[in-house]
């Protein structure tokens, strides 16, 4: 230790030490007590509310759509899952006719428009991560209209304070921010009995009427939906800067210079070269072996701006489960990889899919309950239940693939057969399973009953079972 540092340590050592304890002591006060500084602050271990702040939010809601509207890459990852999960004409069936009839009657309603509307609502549901829609429904017959509010004026989704998985209503913003009119949810049928005494309470004071919530990429204890694109924002803003420098850095890829030397030769030398130089093409340019011209043009490396370009849309698309060639970029793809390749998306779609399909049976089954309520629609309880939401098939099938598999699958259950390896029951089961891979649905109780009466008119009384 030096001589300053020394007497430093010696006359002042004491009080830095004593200051630096004092400092301890007041941030350790500081951290057992609850004051305005720590307003915003959270323990990692201590808050179980997952949501993001209002302003968050709302911030997120903004970005999202912006992104959607002004950046390619993140408008085509919100439309290619619109795409995806959307079914070419009705999205739904019913066996009873008249349940059909309540179905199509609010499906083409003249405000409902769902064969128009049902694409924007898919889209801002992986846009804004929420849909809300208030509930209208007329008294005499029962029928259902649907609002739409932008998830913008929702300051707060409720939930049962005993029980945050049910939500219980949402409350909008008024003019000012402030808390305005309350919607109680709509909840599946008989949850309204399990709910807390509190839960109770508060939907009383729910007043403005009923609305439907959905929300996605959220967990439990996160009420609010959050962007398909908040995981990715940054980085397709990155990625969409990064195209706009290589955009303005691409004329000096077409641009050229004449380098010439003249050997030995002064600035006068020089000029009257450059003078007699013509610059038309097809032109003669007389020289000696003193002078020397060649095109120079800049080296500014596009190879690696591709390669940069990849590794940001690869992230995004990544983080997406989708696969590169996907958005028109082949790079080592063939057809065997690319199957491959194609398996996380779909995977991913149809956990996406399986959501939508939740949505709209939930909306279906509030429509046919409100259609009977009013004494509209006469039907039981099961034929009220008997109508299913159709999906398109996410993945192609390969025929040639599934074609090979069948006929291997079906050699084989012959020998079995033969060889009393297996039951003719059996091998039937097996069959009516593989077969399904075409898309083909066998049901072999009703396919051996037809079988059974197909014997017995060619008058084959020793038909096998």
């Amino acid at each position: 230790m030096k001589i300053k540092e020394r007497l430093i340590d010696r006359l002042l050592g004491a009080a830095i030490t004593e200051k630096v304890e004092a400092g301890i002591k007041e941030r350790l006060k500081a951290a057992s007590t609850t004051d305005k500084e720590d307003i915003g602050w959270r323990k990692l271990t201590g808050d179980t509310n997952r949501n993001l702040s209002p302003l968050t939010q709302d911030r997120m809601i903004e970005i999202s759509f912006w992104l959607w509207e002004n950046n390619p890459l993140a408008n085509w990852l919100i439309e290619i899952i619109k795409d995806f999960l959307l079914a070419e004409g009705l999205p739904y069936e019913a066996k009873n006719e008249n349940v059909k009839a309540v179905l199509d009657g609010f499906w083409f309603d003249p405000l409902n428009r769902m064969d128009i509307y049902l694409e924007k609502y898919v889209r801002e549901l992986f846009m804004y991560g929420e849909l809300c829609f208030p509930v209208f429904k007329a008294t005499q017959t029962g029928k259902v209209r649907l609002g739409y509010i932008d998830p913008a004026q929702i300051k707060e989704v409720v939930t049962d304070p005993e029980n945050i998985k049910a939500v219980i209503g949402v409350i909008l913003k008024d003019s000012s921010g402030q808390a305005g009119r309350k919607f109680k949810t709509i909840l599946p049928r008989d949850a309204e009995t399990i709910l807390s005494k509190s839960a109770q309470a508060l939907r009383d004071g729910y007043t403005d009427g009923e609305c439907f919530f959905f929300a996605i990429n959220n967990v439990t204890n996160s009420p609010r939906g959050r962007s398909e694109l908040l995981v990715a924002a940054d980085w397709l803003d990155a990625y969409e800067q990064f195209l706009f420098d290589y955009a303005d850095k691409w004329p000096l890829l077409n641009t050229f210079v004449w380098d010439m030397t003249v050997e030995g030769g002064d600035e006068d030398a020089i000029n009257n070269q450059i003078k007699a130089f013509t610059k038309k093409s097809g032109s003669i340019f007389g020289h000696n072996e003193k002078v020397k011209l060649a095109p120079s043009t800049p080296d500014l490396k596009s190879v690696d701006a591709a390669e940069g370009a990849r590794l940001f849309r690869n992230h995004i698309l990544g983080s997406k489960s989708i696969p590169e060639h996907w958005f028109g970029g082949g790079g080592d793809v063939n057809r065997a990889t690319a199957v491959e390749m194609d398996s996380p998306a779909y995977k991913s779609l149809s956990s996406k899919q399986r959501y939508f399909k939740y949505i709209l049976e939930s909306i279906f089954e509030l429509v046919i309950d409100s259609a009977r309520d009013a004494r509209y629609l006469n039907v039981t309880d099961e034929e009220a239940g008997q109508y299913s939401v159709t999906t398109p098939e996410l993945s192609s099938k390969d025929l040639i693939k599934n074609s090979t598999v069948i006929r291997e699958t079906t050699t084989s259950l012959v020998l079995a057969e033969t060889n009393e390896w297996i039951s003719k029951d059996t091998a039937r089961q097996v069959f009516s399973m593989v077969i399904g891979y075409l898309g083909v649905e066998i049901d072999y109780d009703s396919e051996k009953e037809k079988l059974k009466e197909e014997g017995e008119k060619k008058g084959f009384e020793d038909y096998k079972e």
